[in-house]
């Protein structure tokens, strides 16, 4: 449809378990300015990457699903996108009754200093749950649904509030997806998880992969769309 919003993905994967409570979807946002060491993802930071998609496909692709708990948006940085972000949960929250799990690397405090209504909703109510914070690799203690222990888990609602294995839980699994010809390791990984993951991923290529910076970090601000 002419003039429909779009969002440009990294990923996204219908059916996981790894990234929330229950049986999730999963939304991965293309684009980060952030150079965090150690990152899972470094694929998913060139601002051009990825697929533009419409958000009432991803929307609709979710919504049509009758065995999931909620969705878990991540990144990239999804509030890069802050206008596709806000249409995508409230999409989700106005047709059904699915939990919303956000990741960024923005903390909570600098997102509310924008005084943007859109990410304020998303911030009052459209996300149960917000995990904000940069990533520290020397921090990634292995436990719990956050990257590193410098990270927050804000619970927006009371929906996911007093599940101690969001925080404590020392089991972190991950899943690997197949999608064509490529593998995807879907969860958030002890970091010498992560290390395994990517020597085994150079083998397999003959290349090192590299953790690529794009653009260079810079300090909260407005967010573009």
């Amino acid at each position: 449809m002419r003039g429909e919003r779009k969002v440009r993905i990294h990923n996204m994967v219908l059916h996981t378990k790894v990234l929330g409570p229950g049986i999730r979807s999963a939304v991965w946002f293309q684009g980060c300015k952030r150079s965090c060491p150690g990152c899972m993802s470094p694929d998913s930071r060139p601002l051009t990457g990825g697929r533009e998609v419409p958000v009432s496909e991803i929307s609709d692709a979710i919504l049509a699903l009758r065995d999931i708990e909620g969705v878990t948006i991540s990144g990239g940085e999804p509030f890069l996108q802050a206008e596709a972000l806000y249409e995508l949960c409230s999409r989700i929250r106005a047709a059904s009754g699915l939990g919303i799990i956000l990741y960024t690397g923005y903390t909570v405090a600098e997102l509310r200093a924008l005084r943007d209504p859109k990410v304020d909703a998303i911030l009052s109510g459209l996300a149960d749950l917000v995990i904000d914070g940069e990533y520290v690799e020397e921090l990634n203690d292995g436990r719990g649904i956050r990257g590193s222990a410098n990270q927050q888990l804000h619970h927006i609602t009371g929906r996911y509030a007093g599940d101690e294995r969001l925080e404590a839980d020392p089991v972190r699994n991950v899943e690997v997806h197949v999608d064509r010809e490529d593998l995807f390791l879907v969860g958030v990984p002890r970091r010498e998880l992560l290390d395994r993951w990517y020597t085994a991923v150079e083998r397999v290529n003959g290349a090192e992969v590299e953790n690529r910076d794009d653009v260079p970090p810079d300090p909260p601000g407005r967010i573009p769309e």
